[in-house]
């Protein structure tokens, strides 16, 4: 069946998200070959973005192109997700150095504000914009030493991570941690502190990896034991 797609706005990128959505929510499943002839009715649009679509999903490792075989889609595995949030952490603790060196007023002001719409929404189910938010945290500390192609970078991160949050949610415990966390490391810029600063986001991203993962693998074990998910 075509998808409703609006051909008024249809160019590779807009394919590309909406195949790499499909991927991370398992409508894809892994190993699954993506044919251009199913993916044009599928998607109502002509071959040439869909194979512009690929080589860039490709790129960012969720397809795999071969000669013979065409494309496919690889698994999304904890190996995988991992080096997701390795590039997160590399990327944002860098950059929470630097700001902490640097950090105004206004900067500490940012944060806090994007803190206080956290708070009031943490224990809302609206997954999307807790998530919007999240993004909008890190990427204020990665963006406010004006580097913009840091910032492309960590919103790809979140492409590929945010439709995984979406499917599988977060634990309770985790949605406490947020707002905890992110007021901690609010305060270690605003001291200054960028090593301390450093710690406590690393610390962070690892515990959304752990939390994230955990929930993959228990969807795993309940699909596997042909029990329903919780």
């Amino acid at each position: 069946m075509t998808r409703d797609f609006n051909l008024g706005r249809t160019n590779y990128q807009r394919v590309r998200d909406i195949i790499r959505q499909d991927i991370v929510t398992g409508a894809f499943q892994a190993g699954a070959r993506l044919k251009i002839s199913d993916l044009i009715e599928r998607y109502g649009v002509s071959a040439m973005p869909i194979r512009e679509a690929l080589q860039q999903l490709q790129g960012e490792g969720l397809v795999v192109l071969s000669a013979n075989k065409g494309a496919s889609v690889r698994c999304i595995d904890e190996r995988y997700l991992w080096r997701m949030y390795e590039i997160r952490k590399a990327l944002e603790t860098y950059f929470v150095v630097a700001l902490a060196s640097r950090v105004t007023p206004a900067d500490v002001a940012r944060l806090r504000a994007i803190l206080a719409d956290q708070q009031a929404v943490i224990l809302d189910v609206d997954e999307e914009r807790l998530q919007a938010l999240d993004l909008a945290f890190h990427a204020c500390i990665v963006g406010a030493t004006g580097n913009e192609e840091a910032v492309a970078i960590l919103s790809r991160t979140y492409d590929l991570t945010r439709p995984l949050r979406l499917r599988f949610g977060r634990s309770p415990e985790q949605r406490r941690r947020i707002p905890h966390d992110h007021s901690a490391i609010i305060e270690a810029i605003a001291a200054g502190d960028g090593l301390l600063a450093s710690r406590l986001l690393s610390e962070h991203i690892n515990g959304a990896f752990g939390d994230l993962a955990d929930a993959m693998q228990l969807a795993d074990d309940s699909i596997r034991k042909g029990l329903p998910k919780e």
